[in-house]
């Protein structure tokens, strides 16, 4: 069993591009960063070997570089798509691009992580069932 170390920890609304990601002024439109070194700056947490966890809300494909970007560094990320969950044409721009990169590319995985959230993992992590 691979036990999964969680380094930073930060939110990200993609709604669309003028909202999406992190820009040369940081983050914008609604976006929170929690910055878990400052909060917790003794947590037993190793500096190297860990792993970034992201949890990202995506509404269209307009955040899905971003999302790709992180996975082709090595994070993990907690895909929330309830807010285009009941839209089948804007899940599937999302995931059929996210399936062909992370599993046909370069060999991560892809989970229902629940009824409205998918869980990327990279090539480096594997998912680990325990028989329920």
């Amino acid at each position: 069993m691979r036990l999964h170390k969680v380094l930073v920890s930060a939110r990200y609304t993609m709604a669309n591009e003028e909202n999406a990601t992190v820009g040369p002024g940081g983050l914008r439109g609604g976006s929170h960063f929690h910055d878990m070194g400052g909060l917790y700056p003794d947590a037993p947490i190793p500096s190297e070997g860990g792993i970034v966890l992201r949890n990202a809300i995506i509404d269209g494909p307009d955040g899905l570089p971003q999302i790709m970007d992180w996975v082709a560094q090595g994070d993990m990320i907690i895909l929330d798509l309830s807010s285009i969950i009941d839209n089948p044409d804007r899940v599937k721009k999302i995931v059929e691009p996210l399936i062909q990169l992370v599993e046909k590319q370069i060999g991560g995985e892809i989970f229902n992580f629940s009824k409205k959230r998918l869980l990327v993992l990279p090539p480096t992590h594997t998912a680990v069932t325990n028989g329920v």
